[in-house]
């Protein structure tokens, strides 16, 4: 049984901590009682530090990290002492909230969370990628839960964490740093410790080689390592781009003993454990979506150092990864594509919600209209005739204007929005919510 003392001592020493470091994150959540709250994202993103700031402002919170030595080899009744030790030290105290950190290492950790629940409590949950996958967590809590995933910083978040104002007459004062870390940013990406430590080559290859050796090897008892290296050198050197089962079983197949299923298998392990992502063709057809060719893309920039790094496809990496966080965070109904015709216009982002798609953007690395290749927007205004969409945005490197563009009758008013601001850029359905 656990020992109640050392539990008494560790809630008190807990709460003395000082989470004046601690920064805000963009992603808000909301406590529903009967409803376990889930922190999922990919490794070494913050999801820990994402709960401490959860409570920060919270009197009547318990924290219970599960790999901390007081908690070892505990067993889900031993949540009935480690609550009674909180009451013991604070027993007027109501509307407990109980954060429980790396929950994988208990076992049948889900009897815990529905024993809180039962008794009132408000929950949040978070867990390891290594052992515990983000839509496992959902899994085991059978419909008792919310889930909100957590990415690695926005650029708004990248420069809060270097003390960078940008809101309103800051944005003005600090003009030239903000343009400036822009490259940084698309360099070394947004893990937070990349964020504020000098040594961030050595950190991102740390991270690399875990991700890959516990999320992946380890987690899936991969036999065939040489081929999940080759995949994945494969995929750092080719972010950004188009990839298909078929390419790459006939990529590999000359040198190795290879299947298609095994391709197919070890691209959902890159992606449970969300070290890549794939996009899907925007297709009327759901078969047409599911059988297209996808394009790849990094958890974060700063991987891309270890391949072919390109600043034009960091810049739509970077686009990709700032999407999937205003949908994560602001808007769990919008959906993210690219589109491609039989005629070639490619549009590298169809933005739809509902039944509607409300935005079409391409990414270009230019600094003048007359830099911007001419498909760019013509592609633009193709979707916007297909697609019925109104809203056409071409994302540059420091290009900035709205233009009304025609070509063989097709009319548009295309905004050309440099990158550092359109990072910024919170859109004002969300920003009523950030």
């Amino acid at each position: 049984m656990i020992d109640k003392e050392l539990v008494k001592r560790y809630i008190v020493e807990f709460r003395k901590r000082d989470f004046s470091d601690v920064k805000r994150r963009e992603l808000k959540v909301e406590f529903i009682k009967g409803k376990a709250i889930c922190i999922v994202g990919p490794r070494r993103v913050g999801k820990t530090y994402f709960l401490y700031s959860l409570m920060m402002n919270l009197e009547n919170q318990l924290y219970v990290d599960f790999e901390h030595p007081v908690f070892y080899n505990v067993s889900p009744r031993d949540i009935i002492h480690i609550i009674d030790s909180y009451f013991e030290l604070y027993p007027e105290r109501k509307n407990l909230y109980v954060f429980l950190d790396e929950v994988q290492a208990v076992e049948d950790w889900e009897r815990i969370v529905r024993y809180l629940l039962d008794r009132g409590f408000y929950v949040a949950v978070t867990g390891s990628s290594s052992r515990l996958m983000s839509h496992e967590i959902a899994t085991h809590l059978r419909g008792r839960s919310i889930t909100y995933y957590l990415l690695t910083l926005s650029f708004r978040e990248a420069l809060n964490f270097k003390n960078i104002e940008h809101k309103g007459e800051n944005f003005y004062l600090n003009y030239s740093k903000i343009k400036g870390l822009i490259s940084e940013y698309l360099k070394y990406g947004g893990y937070p410790e990349v964020i504020l430590y000098d040594v961030k080559e050595r950190v991102l290859k740390e991270y690399l080689n875990l991700i890959i050796r516990r999320d992946i090897i380890e987690r899936y008892n991969i036999r065939n390592k040489h081929l999940i290296n080759e995949l994945i050198y494969f995929a750092i050197n080719n972010y950004s781009r188009y990839i298909s089962y078929d390419s790459l079983l006939k990529l590999f197949k000359q040198r190795l003993n290879v299947t298609k299923r095994t391709i197919i298998n070890y691209l959902s392990y890159f992606e449970d454990s969300m070290l890549f992502f794939f996009l899907r063709r925007f297709e009327p057809s759901i078969k047409s979506r599911i059988v297209s060719p996808r394009k790849i893309y990094l958890i974060d920039t700063g991987f891309g150092i270890f391949g072919n790094k390109s600043i034009s496809r960091d810049m739509e990496n970077a686009v990709f990864l700032e999407l999937l966080r205003r949908k994560y965070y602001f808007n769990p109904l919008c959906e993210i594509y690219y589109f491609k015709d039989s005629q070639g216009h490619e549009v590298d982002f169809v933005v739809k919600e509902g039944d509607k798609v409300k935005e079409c953007i391409n990414v270009t690395y230019a600094s003048g209209f007359d830099e911007i290749d001419k498909r760019e927007w013509r592609s633009l205004l193709k979707a916007r005739e297909v697609l019925g969409c109104s809203k056409l945005t071409i994302v540059t490197w420091d290009y900035e204007d709205k233009k009304e563009l025609s070509w063989f009758g097709r009319r548009g008013e295309i905004s050309f929005v440099p990158l550092w601001k359109w990072l910024l850029q919170i859109p004002s359905k969300e920003r009523r919510r950030y």
